[in-house]
């Protein structure tokens, strides 16, 4: 009578003493699950996968091989079909069902006493990769197991890589959407005032101004929006990009305060900064402008008529404390997190605050750049109040 399996048996005396000492498992050739009833079939298999490195573990029915596959998520299994509780050829039904794609996708070598051509087709057509009737060779199974789990690794490198790809042409798609939106919107605005400027009959001084104004302020927005659109995406790409230099934060928010008291005029609020004459950190000029930028524009953008936005700084200890607090509208406390995720726009919308959805997303990536952070503090009063914290 041929004998189950071809192998080198652990008590087998003859064998070279190197030959019947374990290796110890090596994490990186795989965990291997064998699916088997026979117990001295489990030695022999368990003993040779652990001589050439792989971790091993065991079920002796399926319903045990169901458990240990959704705990342990094992690199391949083989798996015998005379099975107690739960055949084979369902375990592996049940397998290639699995709702986790990961799982679903686990090799399967398929060790049986069937071995008509039938059986065979039956095990492949279930899903099987590799079906070897008994008796089979040992040798060959661990050979087997070692190339359909580096074929699984290889299958899985190449999906992280087609993923990290979808994702990086989406995040492209993206960017170019809301660029070329904000782009169009600002153009728009700059033709109408340009063409109420060429009007043949004479234009009232004061709305000539307004045109020009109205112009001027959509020239510098799109010129912003691009300076802020090439430093956040070097960001991206290596956050270690950003020289640091040595500022005093009153020379920065005197500049602030020029470029955005005429902004809150218009809107009927009151813009103030705040800060100790001496403040000194050594932070990127432009990326702390951008962030603070952002943040005030954000923060008249939805002031309410007579809103009031405030801006200080102090040193609290070792760190920079930078708050911009408005009493505006404020944001649902679901929306918090979300305010900061690129693209996203509140649900909060109040007219004239169409924006790109990218500016609270500069601003904390440029933060976490310098080794800061931003977040939305809480405030026991209406409105909104950020925190930008450097150590």
């Amino acid at each position: 009578m041929q004998p189950l399996v071809n192998f080198i048996h652990p008590n087998d005396e003859s064998a070279p003493l190197n030959n019947r000492v374990l290796k110890m498992a090596d994490p990186h050739l795989g965990r291997v699950l064998i699916v088997e009833d026979e117990n001295e079939l489990v030695e022999v298999l368990e003993y040779n996968l652990l001589r050439s490195g792989f971790e091993v573990l065991i079920a002796h029915d399926g319903l045990e091989a169901c458990r240990i596959i959704g705990r342990d998520k094992p690199d391949l299994i083989l798996l015998d079909l005379l099975l107690p509780l739960l055949d084979g050829w369902e375990v592996c039904r049940m397998l290639r069902t699995h709702h986790d794609p990961l799982v679903a996708r686990t090799p399967v070598i398929m060790l049986s006493a069937l071995g008509t051509a039938d059986d065979r087709l039956k095990g492949y057509d279930l899903g099987a990769d590799l079906y070897l009737p008994k008796p089979y060779v040992v040798k060959e199974v661990v050979l087997k197991s070692r190339q359909l789990i580096e074929q699984r690794r290889e299958y899985l490198a190449l999906a992280d890589k087609i993923t990290s790809l979808e994702n990086w042409n989406s995040l492209q798609d993206n960017w170019q959407h809301v660029l070329f939106h904000e782009l169009r919107n600002q153009l728009t605005i700059i033709s109408g005032m340009a063409q109420n400027l060429n009007q043949k009959d004479g234009l009232q001084k004061e709305h000539s101004q307004e045109y020009a104004r109205h112009i001027h302020q959509s020239s510098d927005y799109l010129s912003a929006l691009a300076m802020n659109y090439l430093l956040v995406r070097q960001v991206e790409k290596n956050p270690e990009t950003l020289q640091l230099e040595l500022l005093r934060m009153q020379d920065l928010f005197t500049e602030l305060e020029t470029l955005f008291v005429p902004l809150a005029t218009l809107k009927s609020s009151c813009l103030s900064f705040d800060c100790e004459e001496f403040s000194t950190v050594e932070l990127h000029p432009i990326g702390l402008k951008i962030i603070l930028s952002s943040l005030i524009d954000n923060a008249l953008k939805y002031a309410n008529c007579g809103g009031i936005v405030n801006v200080s700084a102090q040193r609290v200890e070792q760190e920079m404390q930078i708050v911009v607090a408005d009493n505006g509208p404020g944001i649902a406390p679901e929306e918090q997190e979300k305010v900061f995720e690129k693209f996203y726009r509140g649900g909060g919308k109040v007219p004239g605050s169409e924006g790109s959805g990218l500016g609270l997303y500069m601003a904390r990536t440029l933060a976490e750049s310098m080794g800061g952070w931003l977040t939305l503090g809480k405030t026991a009063q209406p409105g909104c109040r950020f925190l930008l914290s450097f150590s």
